[in-house]
């Protein structure tokens, strides 16, 4: 259901925040040069000149069409372990929360790549990957430490949490301030910013909670743990910083 709502939801109920750039289609005059119409080939005769889709036969096509496939197939086999662990009664909770915030900003990364391949905008592609896989290894540790039976580690809770800093750091120097905190980014900006933030500032947050869990059950100082632990994590977020600034 949620790959079949999300996009009904975008289209349907989002769509109306850029209603007032959207211009009117004149149906019975569409004329399109631009189509290669291999998909049709004889049958397209100019019986219905307007087209709710249509795709060229190209590399392109077919890499957004891999694209698709992969991220539903991931959403559906990541949906499916929660499930199973949640059955099993092995959920983390904090995990699982974590899980569900990631759904916006992997969302976002897959239409960002899939209309940078549409309008052959290559020149953004190596930036949104290096968001799209950064968030990917910190969603698969997530995913991972969802079942109870795998230890909370410092180490592990630290992957996100370094992870999570860097977005949040490189966020800020790209457009949160302006578009935010600043005023200066239309509604739909404002928005997209903080669906960013929000779950980047819980993958910080919970963590950290998880950690100090971690330090009541083993009786070690929970400040030690998290002091440790924040070290390694601003360690691996200015490594982090330090690949966005590269790429940026």
């Amino acid at each position: 259901m949620v790959p079949l709502v999300l996009p009904i939801l975008q289209f349907g109920f989002v769509y109306r925040l850029w209603e007032e750039h959207a211009v009117e289609v004149k149906r019975d005059y569409c004329q399109n040069s631009c189509w290669d119409t291999v998909f049709k080939a004889g049958y397209e005769t100019g019986a219905g000149s307007y087209k709710h889709i249509y795709f060229n036969a190209t590399w392109q096509t077919g890499a957004m069409w891999a694209l698709t496939l992969f991220a539903a197939l991931l959403l559906y086999e990541a949906s499916r372990h929660l499930l199973g662990v949640w059955i099993a009664g092995r959920l983390r909770w904090r995990m699982a929360i974590l899980a569900l915030a990631s759904i916006y900003p992997h969302y976002y990364g897959f239409w960002t790549l899939w209309g940078y391949l549409n309008d052959d905008f290559y020149e953004q592609v190596q930036h949104q990957l290096l968001f799209s896989l950064t968030e990917a290894i910190s969603t698969v540790m997530v995913l991972r430490l969802a079942d109870s039976n795998l230890q909370a580690s410092p180490q592990r809770l630290m992957v996100i949490v370094g992870v999570a800093g860097g977005h949040v750091l490189a966020a800020a120097w790209d457009q949160f301030v302006g578009n935010v905190m600043r005023g200066e980014g239309g509604l739909h900006q404002v928005l997209r910013d903080l669906g960013f933030m929000v779950p980047d500032l819980l993958h910080i947050l919970l963590p950290i909670l998880e950690l100090s869990g971690y330090a009541e059950v083993r009786r070690i100082p929970p400040a030690y743990l998290i002091s440790n632990g924040l070290a390694a994590a601003t360690a691996a977020t200015m490594g982090g910083i330090w690949l966005f600034s590269i790429c940026l």
